[in-house]
């Protein structure tokens, strides 16, 4: 699944993000989202960098961290994305 850019999603335990921006990095799709609020009128500066895994037929969001996210969050500053 791609999600698309200013798609509003909703995670695990209810917070809800918006994609500000996503990228293809080793065949693998991964999206740079910030939180917005409940009613999805204001932005929390709380950015993350997800993407989806596929186990089982379910589709699951997983958060990455580690020397990947610095990875990928220097990609998204090379495009002029980060906070």
């Amino acid at each position: 699944m791609i999600f698309k850019v200013n798609e509003i999603i909703e995670l695990s335990g209810g917070t809800k993000h918006i994609v500000v921006d996503y990228t293809e990095y080793n065949n693998q799709y991964y999206y740079y989202v910030c939180e917005v609020n409940k009613e999805e009128t204001n932005v929390i500066p709380t950015f993350k960098v997800i993407t989806t895994v596929n186990e089982n037929g379910c589709l699951f969001v997983k958060t990455i961290k580690d020397d990947l996210e610095k990875i990928l969050i220097n990609v998204f500053k090379s495009k002029n994305i980060t906070e």
